[in-house]
């Protein structure tokens, strides 16, 4: 039996500054917080402890929140594991040109983007999306793309650190989930999501869906 883990970046000092007032993340580099730091240790130490892994290979995004979390994690783990180069296709979603942006100037200068129904569900869509940014269904192709070809090259445990609408996508494609069901799905900072590889994946741990 082998299995794909999938963990989420700890906290980025955007994901603090969102809670107060929305800025436009994407593919906007932001680096971790010291809690995130501590979030990212914990993962590592909580994979540790898990009798039935036994991670062979791990990789990471190009963002540099996810290539730290990688590391921290991986440093609690009391065996070798080989480090892949980090993959453009397990990036965030692209929010194009309004990344790094205050929603309230975005939607001064693109009401459309918060009144038209048409463009106002760019965030979280399958088919709209932010001017020169990616929907959901875009990222779903790529960044499965990118897992097919990580799990082709060799078997075992494989640890992917990503991020929030990625590791949704890649979820979707892996459990067979509707639109419906991903757009449903909150994935939490460093929570360890595992599945089981088989002719189908099972979810273990990390969440529940549904």
């Amino acid at each position: 039996m082998s299995h794909l883990i999938l963990l989420r970046h700890g906290e980025s000092q955007l994901n603090v500054l969102n809670r107060q007032k929305r800025v436009y993340c994407g593919q906007y580099e932001t680096p971790l917080t010291d809690f995130g730091r501590t979030q990212a240790r914990d993962a590592g130490r909580q994979l540790a402890q898990r009798q039935h892994l036994r991670i062979d290979r791990a990789v990471s995004s190009h963002h540099e929140r996810s290539r730290e979390t990688l590391r921290l994690a991986v440093e609690q783990l009391a065996y070798p594991i080989e480090l892949l180069p980090p993959v453009a296709g397990l990036n965030e979603r692209s929010l194009g040109r309004f990344e790094g942006l205050a929603e309230e100037d975005v939607f001064r200068d693109h009401p459309q983007y918060r009144d038209d129904p048409d463009y106002h569900r760019f965030m979280n869509c399958f088919v709209q999306k932010a001017p020169e940014g990616e929907n959901l269904a875009e990222v779903s192709i790529r960044a499965w793309r990118a897992v097919e070809q990580l799990l082709d090259e060799q078997a075992g445990d494989l640890l992917i650190v990503s991020h929030y609408n990625t590791i949704r996508c890649i979820l979707g494609r892996a459990l067979l989930l509707s639109e419906a069901a991903v757009l449903g799905l909150r994935i939490p900072n460093a929570v360890p999501i595992v599945l089981k590889r088989g002719e189908r994946f099972e979810l273990l741990e990390g969440m529940t869906i549904g």
